[in-house]
């Protein structure tokens, strides 16, 4: 397989994708009189950006065979320690603390994997328990108030396009430039190893521990975007972000076993979701309706990767692929997908 052709079925899924979004898009359209208006689709963009941003690195740890489930806790912890700080110690270092706090969160949880040897899942999501714990404790479960942040969030210099918009679109750019580029087959060659092999060599172990890095760093962006918006920081903020995010990758093309991603698969089922969250919560459609539409959504997608998992063959020319993208000269196999 070249580095720019892409098997039948990442491409059926993307097309089904696609054609489920415009379905939902035109079918809200009709039937919602305030859907097609400049401000809920603002809106609307402005919900993909915030789990977009935490998707992307998402998207590459799952090429890579791991799962980050703390991005949504983190993303509240750094709000938290955002608000706490910024009115003893000046919102700049109170900024950069918070920054710091979200590349220490990624940082642990890629040594928990990699010198651990714990299960990304397993890690992760005791990660998720404590800092969600941790953003309860520390202001004893209530909002902190945090006046002159509103840039961050709530600017909108371009078209009316809200600031947080512009930098997902970004992100989502460059993510999808690394995507096919030695980065993206990094991750997929490690990915393809066998997992009792994948963190052998220390090539392998420092990818992943960066990964995770850039990963927490995704969440605190996050975390600052949504306590800008809501003037305050929030305890609840970001719940439900990891699992929306897991489906996303999932069902845009990833595995849980690493090996394959795709961001514009990830964008596209974040979109879909997105349109029917709109859409529903615009039709006063109880919220509930939504937690079981991402459900099922996550089911879907794990019953879809399940055969593709079981149908893998770790054959020793798939391994070999995987080593050679951390050789000692730095060259990837060029038979690895991108």
């Amino acid at each position: 397989m070249t580095a720019h052709s892409r098997p039948p079925q990442a491409v059926l899924t993307r097309v089904v994708l696609a054609l489920s979004g415009v379905i939902a898009f035109i079918a809200f359209t009709v039937t919602i009189p305030y859907f097609l208006t400049v401000d809920n689709l603002a809106n609307l963009l402005n919900d993909v950006a915030l789990v977009g941003i935490v998707a992307m690195p998402a998207t590459f740890l799952m090429m890579s065979g791991q799962v980050d489930l703390s991005v949504g806790a983190a993303a509240a912890f750094v709000g938290i320690v955002l608000a706490r700080t910024a009115p003893d110690w000046g919102l700049l270092p109170a900024v950069l603390l918070a920054i710091g706090t979200g590349a220490l969160i990624g940082l642990v949880n890629g040594l928990l994997v990699t010198e651990g040897e714990v299960n990304s899942i397993a890690a992760t999501f005791a990660s998720m328990a404590l800092l969600r714990g941790l953003a309860y404790l520390v202001p004893s479960g209530l909002a902190i108030a945090l006046p002159g942040f509103r840039s961050l969030g709530t600017l909108r210099p371009v078209l009316g396009i809200a600031l947080p918009t512009l930098i997902f679109a970004a992100i989502a750019l460059v993510a999808a430039l690394m995507s096919r580029s030695a980065i993206g087959r990094r991750s997929r060659a490690v990915g393809m190893l066998p997992a009792a092999e994948r963190l052998d060599g220390s090539g392998e172990r420092h990818w992943i521990i960066a990964l995770f890095v850039v990963s927490g760093l995704a969440a605190a962006l996050v975390g600052l975007i949504r306590t800008s918006q809501l003037g305050t920081g929030l305890p609840t903020a970001g719940i439900g972000i990891e699992l929306t995010v897991v489906t996303a990758v999932l069902l845009g093309g990833g595995h849980l076993t690493g090996g394959r991603g795709s961001v514009g698969g990830t964008l596209l089922a974040l979109l879909l979701m997105a349109i029917v969250d709109n859409g529903m919560s615009l039709a006063n459609v109880t919220p509930y309706a939504a937690q079981v539409f991402h459900a099922a959504l996550l089911l879907l997608a794990l019953i879809i990767d399940r055969p593709r998992r079981r149908s893998r063959s770790r054959s020793p020319a798939r391994t070999k692929q995987g080593r050679d993208a951390f050789r000692p000269d730095g060259a990837s196999d060029p038979r690895v997908p991108g």
